[in-house]
């Protein structure tokens, strides 16, 4: 008898990864919500875990793009360590698709950075001449409380970014992914140098 649940959850995790292929996007939360709701599904126990997401996604990946997504996704992180080294200074970490290696050509590099005031950060965008566009998000942490996070986006050589800027006393205290509750896991200046390395160009 086939096990329901898992199936659900399989279900879900390849609607999502579809999803997200087709509108370009890497919110895995929104994408498994999305896909649950298409699905008429509403319950928490029923949803894959982080990893049956992504492995559908690269599962899809490979199928649509082959090669090409693994190109792309070693360039990322290349533009990312160039901007993780000039921003050395906020001890960034690289989170999200390009970290966790489901990213393609239209992916957004996502970085946490660390710093006294958000105004330290503007002040060397301004000195690399960066524009940039601000606006917020809302991170969840450990101990339940929200914190309203600045952040700033733009683009460089045709390549997107998010700048979140958080207070430096919270560098060792991760926010949550709203996908699994679970600490935000990314890589630091020194970790994607390792990264970048094991796949040279």
């Amino acid at each position: 008898m086939p096990n329901t649940k898992r199936e659900l959850q399989r279900r879900i995790a390849y609607e999502a990864a579809r999803l997200m292929t087709e509108y370009q996007s890497d919110d895995l939360a929104y994408a498994c919500q999305k896909a649950a709701n298409k699905l008429g599904i509403s319950r928490r126990q029923q949803m894959p875990t982080r990893e049956e997401i992504e492995e559908a996604l690269r599962e899809q990946q490979r199928l649509l793009r082959g090669d090409d997504q693994q190109q792309a996704l070693q360039q990322l992180r290349r533009n990312a360590l160039q901007a993780m080294q000039a921003l050395d200074r906020f001890n960034p970490i690289l989170v999200g698709s390009v970290y966790q290696g489901t990213a393609d050509s239209n992916s957004q590099i996502k970085l946490h950075l660390f710093a006294d005031t958000p105004e330290d950060v503007l002040f060397t965008l301004s000195d690399l001449q960066i524009p940039w566009q601000e606006g917020q998000r809302t991170l969840t942490f450990p101990n339940g409380r929200r914190h309203e996070t600045p952040a700033f986006n733009f683009s460089a050589d045709g390549v997107s970014f998010e700048l979140l800027v958080l207070p430096a006393k919270l560098a060792h205290n991760r926010p949550l992914d709203p996908l699994d509750n679970q600490p935000i896991q990314g890589a630091n200046l020194k970790q994607l140098q390792a990264l970048v390395a094991l796949c040279p160009s």
